[in-house]
Order: C-alpha cells, then sequence, then structure tokens
C-alpha cells in the first residue's frame, strides 16, 4: 500500500468516528442541559445557649419552608401557574442532642400553549441542610438547582 493510501485509509477511519462523537458529545450535551445543581454554601458555625434552643432553631426553619407551601397551583398571569413545593423529613433527632434539618423549596411554574397545543412545567428549587450538635448549629444554605422544562399535550375534548 502507497503512502497516500495509507493516509486516505486513515481519513476514512476517522470519518466514521467522526459522527460517532458527534452524537456523543450531543448526548453529553443535551444530559448536561437535563437538569443543574450547585451546592449550598457553608454556614458559620452558631452557638446556642443549649441543644433545646439550638433544635428549636431547626423548627423554625421548618415551619418558615412550610408556611411558603401552596395547596393548589396559583394564577401568576393569564394562561401560567405557579404552586410551591416543600420537600421535608421535618426535624430529625438523630441522636443524643443531635437533630438535623433538611428541606427542598421549589417553585413549579405551568404555561398553557394554545396556539402550539402544550402545557410546559419549568420547576426550580432551593435547598438548605442544618445540624445541631450539643448547642452548635452547623450546615449549608443557598444550593439548589432546575430541571429542563417538561411539556405535555393539551388534550382536547372529543366531539359527540
Amino acid at each position: 500500500m502507497e503512502e497516500r493510501d495509507l493516509y486516505a485509509a486513515g481519513r476514512n477511519d476517522t470519518r466514521a468516528i467522526g459522527p460517532l462523537a458527534l452524537i456523543a458529545l450531543f448526548l453529553a450535551t443535551t444530559a448536561a442541559q437535563a437538569s443543574g445543581h450547585l451546592p449550598g454554601m457553608p454556614v458559620p458555625p452558631r452557638d446556642f445557649a443549649d441543644f433545646a434552643a439550638c433544635k428549636a432553631h431547626l423548627q423554625e426553619l421548618h415551619r418558615g419552608d412550610l408556611a411558603t407551601a401552596t395547596d393548589k397551583p396559583e394564577e401568576i398571569r393569564p394562561g401560567v401557574t405557579r404552586q410551591m413545593l416543600v420537600e421535608t423529613d421535618g426535624v430529625v433527632e438523630a441522636g443524643p442532642e443531635q437533630a438535623t434539618y433538611s428541606s427542598r423549596v421549589g417553585a413549579q411554574i405551568r404555561s398553557r400553549d394554545e396556539e402550539r397545543g402544550y402545557i410546559q412545567t419549568n420547576y426550580s428549587y432551593k435547598e438548605k441542610r442544618f445540624a445541631c450538635k450539643g448547642r452548635t448549629l452547623t450546615g449549608t444554605d443557598g444550593g439548589g438547582g432546575y430541571y429542563s422544562p417538561g411539556y405535555e399535550k393539551i388534550e382536547t375534548k372529543a366531539s359527540p
């Protein structure tokens, strides 16, 4: 085989790999866009009078998060609703003089597009994680993320 033929053969192999590489890159890019998450920032340790006071602070955080939840979607403009969702196990006793609290508070926004015949759903959230060990509170706050929009077809009523 001449040198020119070896070069051509190698080039053909590269071209065969090229489309596969592009597909892999596309899938990786698509997956990367499926959601995003940023970790929370550590909060400086905070000392309370005792464990009971630290735990009471966690319970207050829990009550505050629950107060943001909405039972059903609320219209924020024509064709657009928002529902606030709270995911938490509440304050959890983790041992003697140890308690934890974590939550995810999210906003679900749903937009109707009658012209295109679908509903788009967006969801973004904020997270916090705290722990009391004795009278000392530690944790992270300000983390959060989002999911890529979801789409569902608007069901039309069948004609009789």
